[in-house]
């Protein structure tokens, strides 16, 4: 583990108002290019001053808690569909498999049946140890979403449907400075704008559940194996029990990000790399188990966290920005790509049972 840590980042600047114009317009560009240079550098980045209380960061925990300390047959009358699509209700543990678009065999040089089936059996050995529940927009017409029924749990698509729209608006906000860290013009800008649809993210709410110390021998067990997110970005909250790693893309070490009050994680996903042209890198991140030698006899304790994924409308074409292509140096890495059907590639071999 590298002894260096995920820099945190202040954008009051953008969530704040202040009457003295020429001081907030220069707050602003000095904390957009602290951003976008910890983008740069790292792939992720802790962002504090980013539009939500910690009084409502807590709320949203609290509901968490209580949807998931809910008996498992409750949980399940809001069950996730088979197969991939739609991404909504409640999954199990062990129903979902993580992995990157590196590992599928779409993108190595076996495309045959027989290779794909079995790199889909070998992806799903390791155990995703974890229980969630998928949450989108209300006005998401391709992916409905499906709500536990109030007698189960009152005010929870209420409480939900509200908190997708506040971290839908602190998206905006962070990729706002974002653009002003680049120096975007109005056209670049709008372009960057457009790899955000607040009726296509996705809220989930994850619960990792205590682990007995002698389970964690197993290497077939993991909490969140190591993977990138295939959107644009991912905004996390977590709670005080932490756990996530992210990979620096240079030194391609593990930094913990701890967990610190106030704060969110931000990290780069694929289409805003694709975007970029590898200017912004997609980051590699884990909730790995930790070797029982290190857990207390007491066990790994549980861990809550919320990711909010943010991802164009499926659609959409992602192209490189032209800023980031020269034909000498910098040469365009990628292939215009719908985020929809990058997506479909990513997401047929994430469920258990699903070839």
């Amino acid at each position: 583990m590298a002894s260096h840590k995920v820099q945190t980042v202040d954008l009051s600047a953008f969530t704040t108002s202040n009457s003295d114009v020429s001081t907030l317009d220069r707050e602003r560009v000095h904390a957009a290019k602290d951003l976008v240079e910890a983008c740069r550098t790292q792939g992720f980045v802790k962002i504090r001053g980013h539009g939500l209380t910690q009084a409502e960061v807590d709320d949203a925990f609290t509901w968490v808690k209580r949807l998931f300390d809910l008996p498992e047959e409750e949980k399940l009358r809001a069950p996730h569909p088979p197969g991939n699509m739609p991404h909504r209700g409640y999954s199990g543990i062990g129903l979902e498999k993580v992995y990157s678009i590196k590992d599928l065999p779409e993108y190595g040089s076996d495309k045959t049946p027989r290779h794909r089936s079995k790199v889909s059996q070998e992806l799903r050995k390791s155990s995703d140890f974890k229980e969630s529940y998928e949450v989108g927009s209300e006005q998401d017409d391709q992916q409905t979403n499906i709500w536990l029924p109030d007698d189960v749990l009152a005010g929870f698509r209420t409480y939900m449907t509200s908190l997708y729209e506040r971290l839908a608006g602190v998206t905006e906000t962070i990729l706002e400075a974002i653009g002003v860290g680049l120096g975007l013009n109005e056209q670049e800008h709008a372009a960057l704008m457009q790899l955000h649809s607040a009726r296509h993210s996705q809220l989930r709410l994850i619960h990792y559940p205590r682990l007995d110390k002698e389970a964690l021998g197993t290497k077939f067990l993991a909490r969140l194996p190591a993977h990138t997110d295939w959107g644009t970005m991912t905004i996390l909250f977590q709670d005080r029990n932490g756990g996530l790693e992210l990979r620096d893309p240079h030194t391609r070490q593990y930094l913990k990000a701890e967990p610190e009050e106030g704060t969110l994680v931000l990290n780069i996903g694929d289409m805003l790399q694709r975007f970029t042209n590898d200017y912004f890198i997609s980051a590699t991140h884990k909730v790995s188990v930790p070797d029982s030698n290190d857990v207390p006899v007491t066990g790994l304790p549980a861990r809550y966290s919320i990711p909010f994924f943010v991802g164009p409308m499926p659609s959409h074409t992602v192209a490189t920005l032209s800023r980031f292509i020269t034909p000498d140096s910098s040469p365009a890495k990628y292939e215009p790509v719908k985020f929809g059907e990058y997506g479909s590639i990513v997401s047929q071999y994430q469920y258990e049972g699903e070839e």
